[in-house]
């Protein structure tokens, strides 16, 4: 019998310790990742133990009467420390469905982990939603390089590549998110888009000092001015880009291709996938000139997914449990 309590502050090295080894976790999980914005959300994560150990934790928070697979984080979902047992995963769905519904809780919006993220694949978790009766509420393209495979850039990209050579494009994985943030992404952001990024300089400072070698910032300099930088997350077998920005100077030059040819080639001996992120603006629309210039770089669509459903339908898995 799984049994779900929910968490609480004084349960935070006992969750830590867990979300380190489990089959398809990642820094993310952390809650000193978690809670950086943690004034923004009501929590409502949950631990799942068998005979008294954690076996699972999920990363959430409240919203009305509904449970969201943290909107913090890009993406999340139950996070195991075994996904190989069918029977087990079943258990775990039925359990979590029926402890939420016995808190009043109507829906469960759910964000799996991208199996390109993920140490182990989890499309498993689509057929239980299929069970659950299960909506499909956006699915948004995210473009991935597989590195193992034999790279083959556009020849647009190529060409660009050339012109941040002649213009000696200088490469440095530097950390410098200031200078990013103050003088590439925040302006571009604004006037482009009447944006600003997710995460401000002080938070992403604040994330970088507590994960230093999973949270990066590389960035391209052209006679000592920055042009154009990318933050990078470092998932074990993945290295993915959150944040992409380029000056105009830095787009005219090539710089920011220079800047994506070089770490692509830096990665590829040690990491299985290069993720590009996303083209998709706010729900299912898509940028089509985002998407060309992705695929310029061999970025192949993985699907990643965004389900909700309602708590009283995790009574149809019952028929698979013994």
């Amino acid at each position: 019998m799984i049994e779900i309590i929910p968490y609480t502050a004084e349960q935070k090295d006992k969750w830590n310790d867990f979300v380190k080894n489990a089959d398809n976790s990642n820094f993310l999980f952390d809650r000193n990742f978690m809670e950086y914005h943690s004034d923004r959300f009501t929590d409502g994560s949950v631990l799942l133990l068998d005979e008294n150990v954690v076996c699972g934790v999920f990363p959430a928070n409240k919203k009305g009467n509904n449970i969201y697979s943290h909107q913090g984080l890009t993406y999340g979902g139950l996070i195991l420390n075994e996904r190989k047992n069918v029977r087990k995963m079943i258990n775990y769905f039925y359990a979590l469905g029926s402890y939420f519904h016995s808190q009043g809780i109507e829906e469960i919006y759910y964000k799996p982990i991208p199996n390109y993220i993920s140490k182990t694949v989890n499309d498993l978790e689509h057929f239980i939603f299929a069970e659950l009766k299960a909506e499909v509420v956006k699915v948004d393209t995210s473009f991935v390089v597989d590195l193992k495979q034999e790279l083959k850039f556009q020849e647009r990209r190529r060409r660009s590549v050339k012109k941040g050579e002649k213009v000696n494009t200088c490469v440095e994985i530097d950390n410098n998110f200031e200078k990013f943030w103050n003088s590439v992404l925040i302006p571009n952001l604004r006037d482009k888009f009447g944006t600003k990024p997710v995460h401000s300089l002080e938070e992403i400072n604040l994330l970088h000092s507590r994960f230093p070698t999973q949270l990066l910032q590389a960035n391209a300099y052209v006679n000592d001015e920055i042009a154009a930088g990318v933050t990078l997350m470092d998932f074990e077998g993945t290295i993915h880009c959150q944040y992409i920005s380029s000056t105009d100077h830095g787009r005219d030059c090539g710089a920011i291709d220079f800047l994506f040819n070089n770490l692509i080639n830096l990665y590829q001996p040690s990491k299985k996938y290069f993720s590009l992120g996303t083209a998709n603006n706010e729900g299912n629309d898509i940028n089509f000139g985002l998407t060309e210039w992705k695929e310029g770089w061999g970025g192949k669509i993985h699907g990643h997914f965004y389900y909700k459903f309602k708590t009283e339908n995790s009574s149809n898995l019952v028929r698979f449990i013994q």
